[in-house]
C-alpha cells in the first residue's frame, strides 16, 4: 500500500483504543488527506485521432496495475473503516471540545474525499493547457460547488479537458493571430467554462460561453477568475444564459457565430434535436469557414443519444471534416461512463470520447 505520511497501513494509524491525543490523531487525518488527481494519462497510447474515425484501444490493464488497483480498493475500504470508527466515537477522553469537533470534521472530509467526487464540497482545479506557438502552458483554475443530481454542470468533465487540450490542433479555417479578434465563437453547455475560457486563450478570440440559469453564476465566477489569462493572450469571454428549448425569438445573421463549440452535451433524449436545433439557429451556416467542434463521451448509456446527433447533424447538411477518438480521465464514480473496468488509479476512470469537427 501507498505510504502516507510514514503510514504503511491502517494498523499503523493512531488507535482509538490507545486514547491518542488530539493533536496526534489530527496530523495522522491530514496525512490521510487525498489531493485531486492529475486528469492526464502519461502513457503513450493515451488517445488516438485522425481524419477517418479511430477505434483503437487503450491497452488493457496489466498483471500490476490490476494488483495496485486492487491494492487501492482495499486500503480505501480500511481506511474509510478507520475514519468512520472516529466520527462514531464520542472522543470523550479529550477535553477540549473544539479539538473533538476539529477532528470530526476532518474524519467526515477524509471520508468524502474516498466517496468519489459527488460526496466532496466544493473544490478548486487546475488545468494545464498548451498553447499555439510555442507559447507558455495556459493555468485554469475553476471553482466547482457542491454537486447535485440535477446540476451536473457545476462538474468540469473528462470531455473538455480533452477537447481544450486539442484546440491548438483542430484543422480549423481561423485567421492569422493577429485578425482572431474578430472570430465570435459560441460555447453550448459550458459548465464550469474550461472549453470556452481555453477557446479564448489559446485562439485570442471573442468567446461567448452560455449554459442555463443555475449553471451561469458559477461559470460567470470562473471566468472573471480567469480573465488575466484570457486577456493576456489577447482572447475575450463573456458569459449567459442560453437554454436550448427557448426558440421565441429568430436569430440575426449579425448575431451569430462563426465557431461552436460543445463538450459532453447529451444526457437526455431531447438533447440531440435540441443541441442540433441549437447549433442550426445559432451558426453562420452561409458561411464557407462556420464550424461546429463537439467532443462527446462514448458512454454505453447514451450511445442512442450520441448517434441521433451524428445523423441529425448528417440530415442538416453538416459534414464531418476531422474526427476521431481519445481516453481521459474521470473523477465519476457512478460506475456508468468508463471504459470496461477500469478504474486504474484511486479516484479515477478512463472514459473513451469521440471529437469531431463538422463543417457544410
Amino acid at each position: 500500500m501507498s505510504d502516507r505520511n510514514g503510514y504503511q497501513s491502517v494498523h499503523d494509524l493512531p488507535q482509538l483504543h490507545e486514547r491518542p491525543s488530539s493533536q496526534t490523531l489530527i496530523g495522522a487525518l491530514q496525512g490521510l488527506t487525498i489531493s485531486q488527481p492529475s486528469w492526464d494519462i502519461s502513457t503513450p497510447n493515451n488517445a488516438s485521432s485522425s481524419s477517418s474515425s479511430s477505434s483503437s484501444s487503450p491497452p488493457p490493464p496489466s498483471p500490476s496495475s490490476q494488483h495496485a488497483a486492487h491494492l487501492h480498493k482495499n486500503q480505501r475500504t480500511t481506511e474509510s473503516r478507520y475514519l468512520t470508527s472516529i466520527i462514531s466515537s464520542s472522543l470523550n477522553w479529550m477535553s477540549d471540545e473544539s479539538a473533538r469537533e476539529h477532528i470530526w470534521e476532518l474524519a467526515s472530509l477524509r471520508l468524502c474525499e474516498r466517496a468519489g467526487r459527488t460526496a466532496l464540497p466544493q473544490l478548486t482545479r487546475t488545468f494545464k493547457i498548451a498553447a499555439e506557438n510555442n507559447n507558455p502552458t495556459l493555468t485554469i483554475t475553476l471553482h466547482e460547488p457542491s454537486l447535485t443530481a440535477d446540476h451536473l454542470g457545476l462538474k468540469t468533465w473528462a470531455a473538455s479537458y480533452l477537447l481544450a487540450k486539442r484546440l491548438q490542433d483542430l484543422p480549423l479555417p481561423l485567421p492569422d493571430e493577429g485578425r482572431r479578434r474578430s472570430v465570435r465563437v459560441l460555447e453550448l453547455g459550458a459548465g464550469t467554462g474550461l472549453l470556452g475560457i481555453a477557446a479564448a486563450s489559446v485562439w485570442g478570440c471573442k468567446v461567448h460561453l452560455t449554459d442555463l440559469k443555475d449553471i451561469v453564476p458559477n461559470l460567470e465566477r470562473n471566468v472573471r477568475a480567469n480573465s488575466e489569462v484570457i486577456g493576456r493572450n489577447g482572447g475575450e469571454a463573456t458569459t449567459g444564459v442560453l437554454d436550448w428549448e427557448d426558440r421565441e425569438e429568430p436569430v440575426g445573421q449579425e448575431k451569430r457565430y462563426d465557431l461552436v463549440l460543445a463538450a459532453d452535451p447529451l444526457y437526455s433524449p431531447r438533447h440531440p434535436r435540441l443541441l442540433v436545433d441549437t447549433v442550426s439557429r445559432w451558426l453562420k451556416r452561409e458561411s464557407d469557414t462556420a464550424r461546429v467542434v463537439v467532443e462527446l463521451p462514448l458512454r454505453d448509456a447514451y450511445m442512442k443519444e450520441v448517434n441521433e446527433f451524428r445523423s441529425r447533424m448528417m440530415d442538416e447538411g453538416f459534414v464531418i471534416q476531422d474526427q476521431g477518438e481519445e481516453v481521459g480521465l474521470d473523477d465519476w464514480e457512478d460506475g456508468g461512463g468508463g471504459l470496461a473496468g477500469d478504474e486504474i488509479e484511486e479516484g479515477r476512470r478512463q472514459v473513451r470520447c469521440w471529437w469531431a469537427v463538422w463543417g457544410k
